[in-house]
């Protein structure tokens, strides 16, 4: 038996995934990447670039709720945290798993990543094996085609 104040925490953890997997401002895109490398580096004055074209790149999120923030946490990049909290980007944001960016596993995937890649993984050795399958299907067609030629060429050669 579970005290009510277990399922209630249960509850509210079910509640704040599916929130998070609900999101559908939290995306991997090109400029999530590029912000990723560019404060992993270090190279403030790209960044400064970046949020200077666009101030609102400090609020973007990848796939599993982390963003600019994190990263400057996690790479210890103090200059990028001020820059980007500056732009608007709050430190109590959470990822998809609860944590903030400054409680965060730094360099562990969160949770729901790890779900998320299963089920891409899954997708992709499901899609391999159709196309083996097709694949094979061809194969086959293609070997009765060339016995059919072979046999209409042995045919010919017996008529010379």
């Amino acid at each position: 038996p579970t005290s009510p104040m277990s399922r209630f925490i249960l509850l509210l953890l079910l509640c704040r995934a599916v929130a998070a997997e609900l999101d559908p401002s939290w995306k991997d895109t090109e400029m999530t990447t590029k912000l990723w490398r560019v404060i992993t580096s270090n190279e403030n004055d790209e960044l400064k670039k970046i949020l200077e074209e666009d101030e609102s790149n400090a609020l973007l999120r990848s796939a599993d709720g982390r963003g600019p923030l994190f990263w400057a946490h996690e790479a210890k990049n103090d200059e990028a945290v001020k820059m980007l909290i500056d732009a608007g980007a709050q430190e109590d944001w959470q990822d998809a798993d609860g944590n903030t960016c400054k409680n965060f596993p730094h360099g562990q995937m969160t949770e729901y990543m790890k779900k998320l890649n299963e089920a891409r993984q899954k997708e992709f050795e499901e899609h391999r094996k159709r196309m083996e399958e097709q694949e094979v299907s061809i194969d086959e067609d293609e070997d009765d085609d060339d016995e059919e030629e072979g046999d209409d060429n042995d045919g010919d050669e017996s008529d010379d």
